[in-house]
């Protein structure tokens, strides 16, 4: 209750920028499990969460958290076969029909592996699990970043780290490394990034690649960083917007956006000119937007993308570029729902605000 109380108290007393625009959103179709546009049983994909995405050589590469697989015809919930991170491939760049997953990074008995095989051990004893946060592409590689989860707590939206770290693909998700080192301690504010490298009000010419971070867990407030394109896995090279300026001392880095913050993404939105941070808000149980002219901030207060009350347990809203429109007022978004435990495409719809 103390921690609900602090995070209530944070928001009511740290005014934000007005809204930029309303948003309504509706389901589209599932994106994989039985009810998905294509064949599910030949990968294992049963359940799956989450789905961040970057878009690279004309695919978009999709990275799942915690994924089981069929027992027989059935799909139970979490089901047999438990991978941590899965990744899945697609062409199609038409989300109001559905997207058809058309490839996965698999083994050779062409079921999905995980591309940063996790421990599994029993909560707070280890590593219970590796989950796949955020993935941006820079030129011919793809860098993904996940966390090691040390355990789920019984509360909803609370968990403990054991580190974070960024592995990366050269040949479209095909095959990753083990990365170079961790990225993120366990008490690190950027244990958890959404993740950007487009061009757009504040990095014009794409020189950065900008990480909206916050701690494990989705009771804390986000914070930004950046880094030179070239220099992701370098984290000497890393820079932290301290409220005024950028500084090297991670530890300096303001809180831009209030608590309750979970899983974000972020993406420069060309047709309204600003950039878009999703994100589940526990503590009101809906998925939010914002909007801001600069990856640093300022943000705007939060618009509501989708209720807890009409998509019962749902978390996390990412986005990605191709899936936006000219006008910049309709994207598409795969969103979780930890009921059915499965991932859905959503279409949001943008209203400017009076």
């Amino acid at each position: 209750m103390k921690l609900f109380a602090a995070a209530l108290a944070l928001i009511a007393s740290s005014p934000a920028l007005a809204q930029d625009y309303t948003a309504t959103s509706t389901l589209v179709k599932a994106l994989t499990g039985p009810n998905a546009p294509v064949d599910m049983k030949a990968p294992d994909i049963c359940g799956t969460d989450l789905g961040t995405m970057a878009e690279i050589d004309g695919t978009i590469v999709v990275a799942f958290g915690d994924t089981f697989g069929w027992q027989g015809d059935s799909c139970p919930k979490f089901g047999p076969n438990w991978r941590s991170n899965v990744i899945a491939m697609t062409t199609d760049k038409d989300p109001s029909d559905g997207i058809a997953i058309d490839g996965w990074f698999t083994g050779e008995d062409g079921t999905a592996i995980e591309a940063a095989p996790g421990q599994h051990m029993l909560k707070f004893s280890s590593e219970q699990t590796k989950i796949p946060t955020a993935m941006v592409a820079v030129g011919d590689t793809l860098y993904l970043h996940y966390m090691s989860v040390h355990g789920f707590a019984n509360m909803g939206g609370v968990w403990l780290c054991n580190s974070s770290r960024f592995i990366t693909s050269t040949d479209g998700g095909k095959s990753w490394d083990k990365g170079v080192s961790d990225f993120g301690t366990f008490q690190s504010s950027f244990n958890m990034l959404a993740l950007s490298a487009q061009a757009g009000t504040g990095n014009e010419d794409g020189r950065y690649v900008y990480a909206v971070g916050t701690p494990c867990g989705r009771f804390n407030g986000a914070r930004v960083g950046r880094v030179a394109n070239d220099k992701v896995q370098d984290n000497a090279a890393w820079e932290y917007w301290d409220g005024a300026a950028w500084v090297a001392d991670r530890a300096q880095a303001a809180e831009v956006i209030k608590p309750g913050v979970g899983e974000g993404s972020l993406v420069w939105n060309q047709g309204i000119g600003k950039w878009m941070y999703t994100t589940l808000n526990e503590l009101a149980l809906q998925l939010e937007i914002r909007f801001a002219d600069r990856p640093e901030g300022p943000w705007s207060a939060p618009a509501t993308l989708a209720r807890g009350s009409d998509y019962a347990q749902a978390y996390n809203a990412y986005m990605t570029p191709a899936w936006i429109s000219d006008d910049g007022l309709t994207f598409y978004y795969v969103m979780s729902q930890f009921g059915p435990y499965n991932t859905y495409v959503m279409k949001a719809e943008l209203t400017p605000s009076s």
